[in-house]
């Protein structure tokens, strides 16, 4: 695809596509012509891409959209992290404990499996 943002003829990368993507979403915010602020976008290289003014309530509604992405991106990379390990206590046990342990083994196997 070419594009006419782009002073050549040639075929978009993935990147320049995207670029002129979100331009023309900016571009087709609103008709309001009050302009409250400019965004720019240039290409990795500088190449100017476009330009987009931009109303009152056009800044915050991207303001807006853009801060529930970061919230969901935030949330969805804490949800998908590995729990730390628990805490894990050294295992003491004397000699009692061991005795212990046996007798009650023994007693469970006495009663059928039952307590």
């Amino acid at each position: 695809m070419t594009n006419p943002f782009f002073d050549d003829d040639r075929e978009l990368s993935n990147d320049e596509l995207r670029l002129t993507e979100l331009l023309r979403q900016l571009l087709n915010l609103s008709t309001d012509e009050k302009s409250a602020g400019r965004i720019v976008l240039l290409a990795p290289d500088g190449e100017f891409v476009g330009d987009a003014k931009l109303s009152a309530r056009d800044l915050e509604t991207v303001t807006d959209a853009l801060m529930a992405v970061n919230t969901y991106r935030t949330d969805l990379e804490e949800a998908t992290r590995p729990a730390a390990p628990l805490p894990v206590e050294p295992l003491t046990a004397g000699e009692d404990d061991i005795a212990a342990v046996g007798e009650e083994a023994e007693a469970f196997l006495k009663n059928g499996g039952l307590y």
